[in-house]
């Protein structure tokens, strides 16, 4: 699948207002030479994934392993990680799209991607010079190289945003005799042909070729062509499917109902079409690029294969003509015919396509190119080819063996191949709540309670998820996160205060200065002011506190690391007090400050974790073994820490409202 300048317009006005509202670029993937995937992160946002291809660009749901290596990642890397992303464009419907970059440098960065022909990915600076090129250009009516300036492409026919009646009427008159409408066009406005197809079959035009279009014709045309334009880029219209092959694997995509297509699949939206077709692809060409020489070495063992079953078609075939002919002949021996050159015999070697040759003073008979020395006595010569058909009958058998060698040769590359395709996969990024972007736990009276991980979440807690329901938690040391406990103000029960004051004074410097106890307190929302006093500076992630402060004094600094289930087939990595994540965890460790970096100790707390799960539920082991390491170290407190002890833990299976 090719993306259309029309399907791509929609795609770039989709991406832009979402990826500009203050995200930035936290991890650059190379997927292929062709393909990146930016991992964008924002404060108060859940992260987006977004691919950058020569095929195009769109969110994908999807996590990719990396299948070939690719020199530009370094570069980008260097140019624009941890940049923000200030815009996403297109210049008219060109199959060309630019995203702008500020990146820390406060330098802006601009990244060119080219959608057709071969494709091609450019990074320039604030005046367009190109600083890297995956494809250099030199053609006549541009240059594209390191250092160069970066120029658009000639224009190819006009813009169909633009494109206006009077232009298509007179490229109409222009049409030599033998241009066929949907020739036409499509060189009026440059859209795929399925689109091209819809718009002539909803038009019901029936005139084949241009030059003979009434001016009606057109004008039907060109209203149908503004229609269907119109519902591609405006969302509002779209019924999105994907188009599947024979083998029901998805090979295009629309936004709206296209009237030949009979096997479709609907889709919740056309970006998750795109994703689904435009995966596919990358994946297929990197399964291709993994096992290309096996791939040779497996048409190369098929053709010999094909060969050695002509072989033996062609020996049985011989074999089965010598015996039938040795059988005529003992039949006229049997009725007293005795000599091969009676008149008899002769019309019997006729009728069967053999002749006798004669070479270098010897005497044969040639059979389909096989050749018998001739004996003058027929029962002697029937010998001689019975003999004659068994040699080829035992060629034949050997014919086979090696054929049986070359089915396993071929048979073990295939299988290669296919362990290779299998690790060339993609697996779906699970669905998130929104919680899960911060520090978060559910104490053991069942509140949500939600924390800071730095001064952008800790000042997305207060501002954006702070409600008069809430308790605020804060920790009298410097570093200390916010943590909100939702929906607790004038509840009875008062858990929540012991534990959310645990993991407030854990979560703060307080661990990493190796305390053992701290001293944290609890306000209400409305003693929280988010704007500073007159004339002072507050810093980001900072708030003013008023009024009495409920303290919770001498707090024992201890968490708990657990693997919980949140949703019926989904479990999660959670840290927090420790009553409240063994009440929850299916396994827990019990952690203490001192002892491991954050790396080293969440390699042992994940070993661990499999061996106990491993000894009651061997596939919620293995599920486990797939839970990439950084998901235990980003739920670790800051500094060193080291392991009490771990056991199982009480796995309430009460899912609570906010899990839903």
């Amino acid at each position: 699948m090719e993306l259309s300048g029309i399907e791509l317009h929609y795609l770039v006005n989709k991406i832009s207002p979402k990826v500009s509202s203050g995200y930035y670029v936290s991890s650059i993937s190379s997927i292929t030479k062709n393909s990146i995937l930016l991992k964008l992160h924002h404060p108060a946002e859940p992260n987006i994934m977004l691919m950058v291809s020569t095929k195009g660009i769109w969110f994908t749901n999807k996590k990719y392993r990396q299948i070939e290596e690719n020199q530009f990642v370094k570069v980008l890397s260097r140019e624009i990680e941890r940049a923000k992303i200030s815009s996403v464009s297109q210049p008219g419907s060109e199959r060309i799209f630019f995203l702008y970059f500020v990146n820390r440098a406060n330098k802006v960065r601009k990244l060119i991607v080219e959608i057709f022909g071969k494709g091609n990915i450019i990074l320039c600076d604030e005046s367009m010079e190109i600083l890297w090129i995956l494809n250099p250009i030199e053609v006549r009516h541009r240059t594209l190289r390191t250092g160069s300036e970066y120029v658009l492409p000639p224009k190819r026919g006009e813009d169909v945003l633009q494109i206006s009646l009077e232009s298509m009427k007179q490229n109409a008159s222009l049409q030599p005799n033998n241009t066929e409408v949907v020739r036409w066009l499509g060189n009026c406005t440059s859209l795929p042909r399925k689109y091209l197809e819809e718009i002539l079959l909803q038009s019901a035009i029936n005139t084949k070729y241009a030059n003979l279009l009434s001016d009606n014709d057109i004008e039907i045309i060109y209203e149908k062509t503004k229609e269907i334009t119109n519902k591609i880029i405006n969302e509002k219209n779209h019924e999105p499917s994907v188009i599947l092959d024979k083998l029901g694997l998805a090979v295009d995509t629309s936004p709206i109902p296209m009237s030949k297509e009979v096997n479709v699949k609907k889709v919740e939206t056309y970006m998750d079409g795109i994703d689904q077709v435009l995966s596919n692809e990358i994946l297929t060409i990197g399964r291709n690029l993994k096992t290309e020489e096996a791939n040779r070495k497996i048409l190369e063992l098929e053709h010999d294969l094909e060969e050695q079953n002509k072989a033996k078609m062609q020996v049985i075939s011989k074999s089965k003509s010598l015996r039938n002919l040795a059988h005529e002949l003992m039949k006229l021996s049997s009725i007293g015919i005795q000599d091969m050159n009676d008149n008899k015999v002769n019309s019997l070697l006729q009728s069967n396509d053999s002749k006798i040759v004669h070479e270098n003073g010897l005497t044969y008979l040639d059979l389909f190119n096989e050749r018998v020395k001739l004996e003058s006595s027929i029962p002697t010569f029937s010998s001689l080819l019975f003999s004659r058909a068994k040699e080829l009958e035992r060629g034949a058998i050997n014919i086979d063996k090696a054929s049986e060698e070359l089915k396993s040769r071929t048979e073990r590359i295939q299988n290669q191949t296919q362990k290779i395709h299998e690790k060339i996969q993609f697996n779906m990024l699970e669905s998130k709540h929104w919680y899960e972007r911060y520090r978060w736990f559910v104490t053991t009276d069942g509140h949500l309670v939600i924390g800071g991980r730095d001064a952008s979440s800790n000042s997305a807690v207060i501002r954006k998820h702070m409600t008069e329901n809430d308790i605020v938690f804060h920790a009298e040391i410097h570093g200390s996160p916010f943590f909100l406990v939702k929906n607790a103000r004038n509840r009875e029960t008062s858990n929540f205060v012991d534990e959310t004051a645990q993991a407030t004074i854990s979560f703060s410097r307080a661990w990493k200065d190796g305390l053992s106890s701290g001293d944290a307190y609890w306000v209400f929302p409305n003693q929280v002011k988010k704007g500073a006093p007159t004339g002072q500076y507050l810093p980001k992630g900072s708030f003013v506190i008023e009024g009495k402060r409920n303290f919770c004094k001498g707090v024992e600094l201890k968490l708990s690391i657990g693997l919980i289930q949140i949703e019926n087939k989904r479990y999660t990595i959670v840290c927090g007090p420790s009553n409240a994540i063994r009440r929850r965890s299916l396994v827990f460790a019990s952690l203490l400050p001192g002892g491991s970096d954050p790396m080293n100790l969440a390699k042992k707390v994940k070993s661990e974790f499999v061996r106990v799960i491993s000894e009651f539920d061997s596939d919620l082991a293995d599920y486990l073994k797939k839970i990439v390491l950084d998901e235990f170290i980003r739920m670790l407190p800051s500094g060193q820490s080291k392991i009490e002890r771990i056991e199982r833990g009480q796995s309430m299976n009460d899912i609570k409202e906010w899990f839903i």
